[in-house]
């Protein structure tokens, strides 16, 4: 489930990949329900389809939470490049915030925030990840 949702305007020639349904959708059938923050940003260099990382809970803010950002793609991009975000990007991320729902608290690759990013750029997504192997 989707906890808020905040978005920019854009300009004409972009669009976003990602829609707020989708993305709770995929959250839902994975049983995802760690509190969740998903930001619409027009991107400065169209391609940014996902960027999440992994908060634990702190002093202001006592719970789990990953924080989303989806970005932009030129128009003459976006029907591929929302195939890209629903065949390969959302499926990658869903197994990536299961690998990290899965870990221990003490676990070393919570040193830092775990990351996942996913660009779009001439067709091809590119995706990384933190994870402690190659998952």
């Amino acid at each position: 489930m989707i906890n808020s949702i905040s978005k920019d305007k854009l300009p004409k020639n972009c669009g976003y990949v990602l829609s707020s349904n989708q993305l709770d959708c995929f959250l839902s059938e994975n049983n995802i329900t760690v509190h969740t923050d998903l930001i619409y940003f027009h991107s400065k260099t169209p391609g940014s389809l996902l960027y999440a990382y992994y908060w634990f809970p702190n002093d202001h803010i006592p719970y789990y939470r990953i924080y989303i950002q989806t970005g932009t793609v030129l128009n003459g991009d976006l029907k591929a490049a929302k195939k890209a975000v629903s065949d390969v990007v959302l499926p990658e991320f869903m197994k990536w915030i299961n690998y990290i729902l899965n870990l221990p608290e003490n676990s070393t690759l919570f040193n830092k925030q775990p990351t996942f990013t996913a660009t779009f750029e001439n067709g091809i997504v590119d995706i990384k990840k933190d994870t402690l192997d190659e998952t």
